[in-house]
C-alpha cells in the first residue's frame, strides 16, 4: 500500500513540474517574440505598444498572480499525511487492514483528482485555460501584425526601377501643366509615368506592400493597387492579367515580380505597349522620380 501512495505522489509531482514547463515555455515564447518585435520595430509608436505587451508579461509574472503554487503546496502536504498515516499504523490486519487501505487509497485518489481537476480548470490569474490560450493567440496575431506592418513602412527612399529593359518615357508625370497624349490627340494633366517596354517585360514591385486590389480600367487595363505604408500608394498599370498571380491583401518584396507588360489599351494604341506606373500620398499624385532616382 506504501508503494502505491508512493507512486501517486510520484505521479502528482511528474504532473506539477511538466505543467510548470509547459507555463514556462509559454512564457519564454512570448518574451520571445516580443523581443523579436523590439529589434525590428523601426518607429517608436511600435515600441512603445511591444514594450507595454512587456509590462504586461511581467506583471503577471509577479507571485501574487500564482496563488496555484500555494495551492500544490496545500495538497502535496495533505498526500503526505495520507502516506504518514498508513505507516504509522503497520499493525492492522485483516478486514480492518484492508477497510484503511482501501479508504485510504480512495481518499488519495479523490485528492490527486481534485487537484488535476482544479489545475486543469484554472490558470495563475484564477481563469480558465482556455480563456489565456485565447488571450496568447491573440497576442502573437498581435504582434505579428505589427512586424508585417513594419516590413511595408514606406520611408520615401530605396525603391527599384519596375522594369529593367531600356525604356523610354511615353508620357511624362505632370500634375501643374496639360501634356500631349497622341492617341488621343489632346494634352491633359498626366498622373502616372508612362514607359515604353515590350509586350511580355517582367514588372517587379519598386517597395514592399500589400495589394489593396487588382481591376480593370478602361485607360490603364489590368492595374494593380498597392500599398507601400506611411500613406504611400502605388499603381502598375497595362499588364497581362494572365500573369498577375498576387491576390489582394498578399505581401509583396522589393523586388518581387509583379506579372508582365501587355498589349496597350485603346487609350494608348499610337503610343505602344507600356507600363503605366503612379504614385500617391495621401491620395495626391506625387512625382515617382522623386522616389526612383536615377536607375
Amino acid at each position: 500500500m506504501e508503494n502505491k501512495n508512493t507512486n501517486m505522489a510520484d505521479q502528482f509531482v511528474s504532473r506539477r513540474r511538466e505543467r510548470a514547463i509547459i507555463v514556462g515555455s509559454t512564457v519564454l515564447v512570448l518574451a520571445a517574440l516580443t523581443i523579436a518585435g523590439l529589434y525590428v520595430s523601426n518607429t517608436a509608436q511600435s515600441q512603445d505598444l511591444i514594450l507595454q505587451d512587456m509590462t504586461g508579461i511581467e506583471e503577471n509574472l509577479t507571485e501574487d498572480s500564482f496563488p496555484v503554487a500555494e495551492k500544490e503546496a496545500e495538497d502535496m502536504q495533505e498526500v503526505e499525511d495520507v502516506e504518514s498515516s498508513t505507516v504509522e499504523n503497520p499493525g492492522r490486519t485483516g478486514s480492518s487492514a484492508s477497510s484503511s487501505s482501501s479508504g485510504s487509497k480512495t481518499s488519495a485518489s479523490t485528492q490527486v483528482t481534485s487537484t488535476l481537476q482544479t489545475t486543469d480548470e484554472l490558470t495563475a490569474d484564477g481563469v480558465s485555460e482556455g480563456e489565456l490560450m485565447e488571450e496568447d493567440v491573440l497576442t502573437e496575431e498581435m504582434l505579428a501584425e505589427t512586424v508585417e506592418e513594419m516590413m511595408y513602412s514606406f520611408t520615401g527612399d530605396g525603391m527599384i526601377w519596375p522594369i529593367m529593359t531600356d525604356y523610354e518615357i511615353l508620357i511624362p508625370y505632370s500634375m501643374d501643366k496639360a501634356v500631349y497624349f497622341t492617341t488621343l490627340d489632346q494634352y491633359k494633366y498626366s498622373p502616372a509615368m508612362v514607359l515604353s517596354a515590350e509586350v511580355g517585360t517582367p514588372v517587379f514591385a519598386v517597395s514592399a506592400g500589400k495589394v489593396i486590389s487588382r481591376y480593370w480600367d478602361e485607360e490603364t487595363g489590368w492595374t494593380y493597387e498597392m500599398d507601400l505604408g506611411g500613406g504611400f500608394t502605388a499603381y502598375y498599370g497595362q499588364l497581362d492579367v494572365s500573369s498577375m498571380e498576387k491576390a489582394e491583401d498578399t505581401y509583396v518584396a522589393a523586388g518581387d515580380l509583379l506579372g508582365y507588360v501587355a498589349e496597350p489599351t485603346k487609350y494608348y494604341s499610337l503610343e505602344g505597349s507600356n507600363l503605366y506606373f503612379a504614385m500617391e500620398k495621401d491620395g495626391t499624385p506625387v512625382y515617382p522620380m522623386d522616389y526612383l532616382g536615377q536607375e
